[in-house]
């Protein structure tokens, strides 16, 4: 796994009245390459996009019919890559993830009620690739972990869920198996900072007229925010 470029966040676009939120796509070629592919939907919204460049090496800027359409990559590549790990869940199949199986096991230090908790919820957790076990009284033992991660240590986010589950008094399967999709597809995409090829970030564009923009994202952010060209030209006195 390489490591992780550096992150840089991205805020809604300032100073624009007339601003919208709109949907999301699928990933470049090198991000694609062995993933199932997303049953499209009618919209044609981003494949129709003609794509400018990058701004900021965060926001694939685009030019639509009649406005401008600035596009996070993040946001983008990531409802991209949970759309495709949903569709893997709700399918049959041998394997729903692909798991790369640790050389030697990790081991994290655990509290009773994370024990325990993996204990009622390691068959969820191999679903999506961990393969966890108690390995003493106070520790836990990683054997496999899900390939797609590249950002990150995937032991580490594994132990961050179990104790924010722990504390919460953890949620119920469904919403258990979202969270850990969400964060399978986060540490899994291109983030701000990331430098995309033309035909990397129109592949992108492409993927996310496959997307449902409609069902919930890992961050809830925008995918994208739209400013029509008649308002730019009205704030150059045009």
């Amino acid at each position: 796994m390489g490591g992780a470029p550096s992150a840089r966040g991205g805020g809604p676009l300032r100073g624009a009245d007339p601003i919208a939120e709109l949907p999301r796509l699928p990933p470049p070629r090198r991000f694609a390459a062995g993933t199932a592919p997303i049953a499209p939907q009618a919209s044609s919204f981003f494949s129709q996009l003609r794509y400018l460049g990058q701004l900021d090496l965060t926001y694939l800027a685009c030019e639509g019919d009649g406005e401008l359409v600035l596009i996070d990559q993040h946001a983008a590549h990531e409802r991209v890559e949970l759309a495709r790990l949903r569709e893997r869940q709700a399918g049959s199949g041998e394997s729903r993830v692909a798991v790369q199986n640790m050389l030697f096991p990790v081991t994290l230090d655990a509290t009773p009620a994370q024990l325990a908790l993996v204990a009622r919820v390691g068959e969820l957790l191999a679903q999506v690739g961990f393969e966890v076990e108690p390995f003493g009284k106070a520790t836990l033992a990683v054997k496999a972990v899900p390939a797609g991660i590249r950002h990150g240590d995937p032991a580490q986010l594994l132990r961050r869920l179990l104790h924010e589950w722990a504390e919460a008094g953890a949620p119920s399967e469904e919403e258990r198996l979202d969270a850990l999709l969400g964060t399978i597809a986060c540490h899994s995409v291109v983030r701000a900072g990331d430098r995309l090829t033309p035909s990397e970030a129109e592949t992108l564009l492409r993927s996310l007229d496959g997307v449902d923009l409609s069902l919930p994202a890992p961050h809830g952010r925008a995918v994208l925010l739209r400013l029509p060209l008649a308002e730019i030209g009205r704030r150059f006195g045009r």
